[in-house]
């Protein structure tokens, strides 16, 4: 690893010593060095995968490191026997990316679960609970009612709360804040960023870590950053002496193009008529004018920072939300697409981000899942479905799909991730939509099946339709598709094509984030 800055000076937080985790298969954290200074924010950047938030996880006890040595504020760390227990007293707090609150009970019963305030005689005094709950919500920004449950404050707030509760209840030392800010609007991330300098210069033998996606957030929040790439720690940089398109730099690295091989060479098509073309759509807040099309055989991906645009322009596409100006057109002709069943009518299938939420039927069967939209179309004269033929429509997907399960009977829920996914996107082309909309297809699944889904989106739903593929993965876009349409900050920045010179995974990563 490279250090291009000097760790010592302020003091040291907390020290990492060729600290590697492997899971079985897979090294995930590769002989680590890092150290963080007290009184500094200290910024940790790489693509996806790079190890980022399993090195947090080992340094807030959440995992167990394999092997390596950890030093928190002048003390060594049994590595063997470290835990979240140990860690919380040794002034270490995880602020995670989707907090784990209680959702049913109350913002002050979360925030002081563990540590309430003690009125004598064992009593709780919840009225000095409620109070410094509301002090706590105000110093990161919020105007909230302690006594309301967790599960209805946005995720946002969940996420300031949890903050608050590290620094202001806990008044953990070494704060942990893994990308904490990838759903703040761009106001809370000023805010956090005034609040973070402010409580830095207040209290300087306290450190803080932020993981980010970001490489612009990275240069406006962080004093130093380490760059994690295939989970090593390659360099550690002094931020005031190094630009955006540097970091980007040692972020990508000699990154080969096509590491999964999800097509047979991937050549590009020969381009047509678009089925779908957008023109000038705006959507306040996110979209700011975007005009693009898709051809019928085309794999066309969108690419983004979060907040890009890109989710905003997807949910336009497939009637989610009404876009303020623009307009959208459907084989040359403008359609007005108000609701999703309104795009399912003009040929547009879906596949959402949150498969869990959002598509999985949970304690139902494949046959079940993979039919609900569909039974209308199997059910006798009157009105009873067609049970062998359900079950021999399921049996055919699963086949197409390479769903690995016992039966079609077979419930869902008892079916790995990337399983999951292969049954809802069987379900889809029950439809034959013309244009496909897939929102993250490999979020949760395991690496195994990743190519097998990526195969599919080129060689099963792209032969007579057109594809619109979100990810987060540049790999993935890079293997997939044929056209790759950047978004940043509500607008398009650019399009890769294949078969050019830039149609890279470095060149993609630096367009994502504008550098």
């Amino acid at each position: 690893m490279q250090h291009l800055a000097d760790p010592t000076v302020g003091g040291i937080s907390y020290r990492l010593t060729g600290l590697t985790k492997r899971f079985p298969g897979v090294v995930a954290v590769s002989d680590v060095d890092l150290t963080v200074r007290r009184g500094e924010v200290h910024g940790i950047i790489g693509r996806n995968g790079a190890g980022k938030s399993v090195l947090m996880s080992l340094i807030s006890g959440m995992a167990r490191a394999t092997s390596g040595g950890i030093e928190i504020n002048d003390e060594t760390v049994d590595v063997a026997g470290y835990n979240p227990i140990r860690a919380h007293a040794l002034g270490v707090s995880l602020v995670p990316q989707e907090p784990k609150f209680a959702g049913r009970l109350s913002v002050a019963d979360n925030l002081f679960m563990g540590r309430p305030i003690d009125r004598g005689l064992g009593f709780v005094d919840r009225g000095a609970m409620r109070e410094k709950a509301k002090a706590v919500a105000a110093e990161v920004g919020l105007a909230i009612d302690p006594d309301e449950p967790m599960v209805r404050l946005p995720i946002e707030s969940q996420q300031l709360l949890a903050f608050g509760k590290a620094q202001f209840i806990d008044e953990a030392r070494v704060i942990l804040l893994d990308e904490i800010t990838a759903s703040l609007s761009r106001e809370r991330k000023q805010m956090l960023l005034a609040l973070l300098r402010r409580l830095v210069k207040a209290a300087p033998e306290r450190s803080y870590t932020l993981i980010s996606h970001h490489v612009n957030e990275i240069m406006e929040f962080c004093d130093r950053v380490t760059v994690m790439r295939d989970s090593k720690a390659v360099a550690t940089l002094d931020v005031a002496r190094t630009t955006a398109a540097e970091l980007a730099n040692w972020i990508v690295g000699d990154i080969p193009v096509t590491r999964i091989d999800a097509s047979h060479g991937a050549t590009q098509r020969p381009a047509s008529q678009p089925f779908i073309s957008i023109k000038d759509l705006a959507s306040a807040p996110g979209l700011a004018g975007v005009s693009f099309d898709v051809a019928l055989g085309e794999v066309v991906g969108l690419a983004g920072l979060d907040g890009s645009g890109k989710e905003e322009a997807v949910e336009a596409l497939f009637g989610m939300r009404r876009p303020d100006a623009g307009a959208i057109a459907i084989d040359g002709e403008a359609v007005d697409i108000a609701s999703p069943a309104h795009a399912i009518r003009h040929g547009i299938g879906f596949l959402p981000k949150h498969r869990e939420r959002q598509a999985v039927i949970p304690g139902r069967s494949i046959v079940e899942n993979t039919l609900i939209s569909s039974y209308r179309s199997i059910s006798t004269a009157l009105g009873l479905i067609d049970e062998p033929r359900a079950a021999a429509i399921t049996r055919e997907k699963m086949q197409e799909f390479k769903v690995k399960a016992a039966s079609p009977f077979t419930g869902i829920t008892e079916l790995s991730g990337g399983n999951k996914q292969k049954v809802l996107i069987g379900r889809l082309t029950l439809s034959s939509p013309r244009l496909f909309i897939l929102n993250e297809p490999t979020r949760g699944v395991d690496l195994a099946t990743k190519p097998e889904i990526l195969r599919a989106i080129r060689e099963e739903l792209a032969v007579k339709s057109g594809v619109i593929m979100l990810s987060e993965s540049e790999d993935e876009l890079i293997a997939v598709c044929d056209r790759i349409i950047v978004f940043f900050r509500g607008k398009i920045a650019g399009v890769l094509a294949r078969g050019t010179l830039g149609f890279t995974v470095a060149t993609l990563y630096k367009a994502i984030q504008g550098v």
